[in-house]
């Protein structure tokens, strides 16, 4: 099991780990600062595709509640990409199933993070934003260090 194809899935497991805490800690810092709504649509930032936004732009709570949307597509990416490799891998199938599963739960969790925006933060819909993202950095964390 120690190829160099499973070191660098293991590589990628861990930064998906160390992303996904990042990732959290940008979303208390729109929830600490009070910004939820800075960017008031979704999918796009003010019209613009996420990452054809200008940097320029990303000032005051946009920079964090942007800032947040690009962290979490990136989580999403690197998920994805673990979630393939886990598939074609020689890891044992309930880990394979966990990392379509994080898959799963990632791509919920952005649906849920636009909805809070698109409904204009209901706390029912927040709550379930923040359970799911400590979920999801557990199932991370079970990946990358099984």
């Amino acid at each position: 099991m120690n190829s160099p194809s499973n070191t660098w899935l293991r590589r990628l497991s861990k930064l998906t780990v160390f992303s996904t805490l990042f990732l959290i800690f940008a979303g208390a810092l729109v929830k600490s600062h009070e910004v939820g709504l800075s960017v008031p649509d979704w999918p796009t930032t003010y019209g613009k595709q996420m990452f054809a936004f200008p940097l320029s732009d990303m000032v005051g709570g946009i920079f964090y509640e942007h800032g947040h949307r690009m962290i979490a597509t990136i989580v999403g990416l690197f998920t994805m990409i673990q979630a393939i490799w886990l598939g074609f891998s020689n890891y044992p199938y309930w880990l394979k199933k966990l990392g379509y599963g994080a898959l799963a739960m990632v791509i919920i969790q952005g649906l849920f993070g636009g909805i809070t925006v698109l409904f204009f933060l209901p706390p029912p819909v927040s709550i379930i934003h923040g359970i799911l993202a400590q979920t999801f950095f557990i199932m991370t964390i079970i990946i990358a260090y099984s």
